[in-house]
């Protein structure tokens, strides 16, 4: 009789060996990432020295080794699409900057044989691994355990043991919570101790459930701004190891860079050592950027060993490049020439190639060798509102829009404005360029400079001595003209008898002639003719009514020239573009304070809100502001300055008050009709 199969214990018989072999291949470690593919990480580029740009590149070989040996020619760094080369090229150890995280939970809790848990075979693993690395000092430890003690950035592998091994939490009691793994990602983005550490979270978890894994993706985005590399080892029972979960911490790991296993007691952890060797390394590179505009941009490290090329992800970055600005610093309001006089032992020509032409010395005065100053001196500083400071390549001092001066070479920060061309009074506009390395170009405001020229006044006996033949001449023919006048009106000389005498002989017949009417004499009044002449009118300069002399901190007297003022409202700070004096000084805000001078000739020293301060005599002023008398100390932050009137009034006097002490009398320490001789001195 044949057999009957029963179907139930076939398919039981076949599907049990299916499942064993599942098991155990659940049961090896699961690397997350490919192998063999090669693989660059740039950093987030350094844009602090620019256009010179630094940044770090991590290069491994797919199987978590990295490749040493790269020289500049194996790198090349793509730019917004252009290619670039790399101009140096370090290979560097800073160390890493590692965080282990412990999330303890039922599933750590489980028991061998022996009675060990798996959460203290973990522990004991992670100890043994920190006492390979005593006596280094390399790494950047931290340590959180959930609902338990944490260590945060310590290079001492010691103390990070010690806390790990006095750690006391129960792991079958414990609940686990993602939010360990937040802490620790946000820990290892903190600023390490040296530039180019690598960033690595070791997380030690069970599986987690499907709805607190949701939050996983916000933190995987983290992850990758920061170049936080995470490794995952998940601690669970073989059964619960295909679960969503699961799924989640694997790409949390393979997106970051890392890899996860999975760990049930019976298998072997992995060494932390084997990831962090590699992790320790790092290449520094750095390039001229050719970037010159601002605006969003992007670079790639293109790595090529060999026949095989491979390139970093993108780093996007903004960059915001603007020109230099320069500014005059402390520059002139008047600059007075006066003439200089030849000596008489010093011809005006021949020996002084500065004396002036008799056309251009039309006064009628002295010889002149010239005015003095011949030029003007000017200091300017420049600024970069970027905040990146570059060279200056070039600065150029423009009056009037027309270049008169230019720097090429250092300094780029003076200029010696040459003012001998300029004879007459007059009002010119200055102004400064700069060009940076960048080539980008920078102007200042225009300013007002008022040259006033002061012509030699008239000297008599120099014209005297200039013209003496001429002179004497002149006297000769005066003389005579005044004898002959003398002559003809004493009768001496009569110029109409002779005439008649003439007619006679010639035998003209006075009869026969034509009668000469006389024509009545012209008035002898004359127009004010002299007061119709166009006389030159004097131009009147503006003299400045007061002066700022700066002081040192200890109140005295600099060597400074003393600042004149001769407007009505003068804004003193640091921003060029806002005020009419600019001062160089921390203490100085842009707009720090005003000088108005009011109709009735009163001076006014007001703030404008400035943070410290502006003080009138050490007394603080408000933006109401204060009165100023003829020397008085103000201060402008921690600029001093002594002001002055170019015509004193007033001067501000202390004043002296008696008090009584009717307060001590009241108190019994003195009789009530006793005075306190004492002063008290306020100004």
């Amino acid at each position: 009789m044949p057999r009957r199969i029963n179907l139930a214990h076939l398919r039981s018989a076949l599907i049990s060996p299916v499942i064993s072999l599942l098991l155990c291949l659940l049961l090896l470690p699961v690397p997350a990432s490919a192998q063999g593919t090669s693989r660059a990480d740039l950093g987030a580029p350094d844009l602090e020295n620019f256009p010179q740009v630094e940044a770090y590149l991590d290069v491994d070989d797919g199987r978590g080794g990295f490749i040493k040996g790269l020289q500049t020619d194996h790198v090349r760094i793509i730019e917004d699409g252009n290619i670039l080369p790399i101009t140096e090229l370090i290979e560097m150890n800073p160390g890493v900057q590692f965080v282990t995280a412990l999330n303890p939970g039922p599933a750590l809790g489980v028991r061998d044989n022996q009675g060990v848990s798996r959460y203290d075979f973990v522990k004991q693993h992670l100890a043994g691994w920190a006492s390979n690395r005593m006596g280094s000092t390399l790494d950047d430890l931290s340590l959180i355990i959930t609902g338990g003690k944490e260590i945060s950035h310590t290079p001492d592998p010691a103390e990070w043991l010690e806390v790990l091994q006095s750690d006391q939490v129960n792991a079958r009691s414990a609940n686990p919570s993602l939010d360990t793994l937040f802490r620790a990602v946000n820990l290892a983005s903190d600023v390490p101790p040296r530039p180019g550490m690598s960033r690595v979270v070791l997380f030690i978890t069970p599986a987690p459930d499907t709805q607190a894994s949701q939050a996983l993706e916000s933190l995987i985005s983290q992850a990758q701004q920061q170049g936080v590399v995470i490794y995952v080892w998940m601690v669970s029972s073989a059964g619960t190891f295909p679960t969503v979960g699961m799924k989640r911490l694997t790409d949390l790991a393979e997106q970051t860079g890392g890899q996860i296993l999975t760990y049930s007691g019976a298998e072997t952890l992995p060494d932390p050592e084997e990831f962090l060797a590699s992790m320790r390394r790092i290449y520094q590179l750095r390039y001229q950027s050719a970037i010159r505009s601002s605006g969003d941009h992007q670079v790639i490290a293109q790595v090529q060993i060999g026949v095989e090329q491979f390139e970093s992800s993108p780093k996007n970055f903004t960059l915001e490049l603007l020109p230099p600005q320069p500014a005059f610093v402390n520059p002139p309001i008047e600059i007075l020439r006066k003439a200089v006089i030849l000596s008489e032992s010093q011809p005006a020509t021949g020996t002084n190639t500065g004396a002036l032409s008799d056309q251009e010395n039309s006064s009628g005065s002295e010889p002149l060798a010239g005015y003095e100053p011949k030029e003007q001196s000017l200091q300017v500083v420049f600024d970069f509102p970027d905040g990146r400071k570059r060279t200056i390549s070039r600065s150029a001092l423009l009056v009037d829009g027309v270049i008169v001066a230019e720097n090429i070479e250092p300094p780029y920060d003076q200029f010696a404005w040459n003012v001998e061309s300029y004879l007459n009074s007059g009002t010119h506009q200055i102004q400064v360029q700069a060009w940076d390395s960048l080539g980008l170009v920078g102007s200042s405001i225009e300013l007002p400079v008022r040259i006033t020229v002061e012509k030699s006044r008239l000297d008599v006996w120099a014209v005297v001595r200039r013209n003496l033949p001429i002179l004497i001449m002149l006297a000769v023919l005066l003389t005579g003209a005044i004898l002959l006048l003398v002559l003809v009106l004493g009768g001496q000389l009569r110029p109409g008898v002779t005439r008649a005498g003439r007619q006679k002989r010639r035998g003209v017949d006075p009869v026969t002639e034509p009668v000469v009417v006389q024509e009545e004499p012209a008035s002898s009044h004359r127009p004010g003719w002299v007061n119709r002449l166009q006389w030159p009118q004097r131009h009147i300069t503006p003299k400045a009514y007061a002066f700022l002399s700066k002081i040192s901190e200890a109140d005295e007297p600099s060597d400074a020239p003393p600042m004149p003022i001769s407007t009505d409202e003068v804004t003193l700070g640091s921003n060029p573009n806002q005020v009419t004096l600019v001062l160089d000084d921390p203490s100085i805000e842009p707009l720090h304070a005003r000088l108005v001078r009011s109709d009735d000739g009163a001076i006014r020293l007001s703030d404008e809100g400035s943070i410290a301060g502006t003080w009138i005599n050490y007394a603080p002023v408000s933006q109401s502001g204060m009165k100023l008398e003829h020397g008085d100390l103000i201060h402008i932050g921690r600029v001093g300055f002594r002001f002055t009137l170019r015509k004193p009034g007033k001067v501000r006097k202390p004043v002296v008050t008696l008090q009584t002490l009717a307060v001590k009398s009241a108190a019994g320490e003195m009789k009530p009709d006793e005075t306190d001789t004492s002063e008290e001195r306020q100004s």
